[in-house]
């Protein structure tokens, strides 16, 4: 028990000390969950249920339209198996970030 705790809190000051934060600290960005979602070899929606979100989460996620929590990155790693590292560096899918105003039209 004391070694999971240990290596909980490991994982989450690997979050803190390389992820890019959206809000001070809350939530950080996962630059590379959209390459270790294919190298896992699941669409959105797989991933989605296995982790117990929606198809929507999983793609405002890759896209970095919003961060993820600390719990929720841990559980994407148990999901795709991987380190938290993995998802938090790389390189998302090759689309531009386009501004609010061009999403609503």
């Amino acid at each position: 028990m004391n070694d999971e705790k240990t290596e909980r809190s490991r994982q989450v000051a690997a979050i803190k000390e390389t992820a890019k934060s959206t809000n001070g600290g809350r939530s950080y960005l996962l630059k590379g969950l959209w390459a270790c979602r294919l190298a896992a070899g699941l669409d959105q929606r797989q991933l989605a249920q296995a982790m117990g979100s929606t198809q929507a989460t999983v793609g405002q996620l890759e896209r970095g339209d919003r961060g993820a929590y600390p719990k929720t990155i841990l559980r994407l790693c148990e999901c795709l198996g991987v380190a938290p590292e993995d998802l938090l560096s790389g390189d998302g899918p090759d689309e531009p970030k386009r501004n609010l105003n061009q999403r609503r039209r």
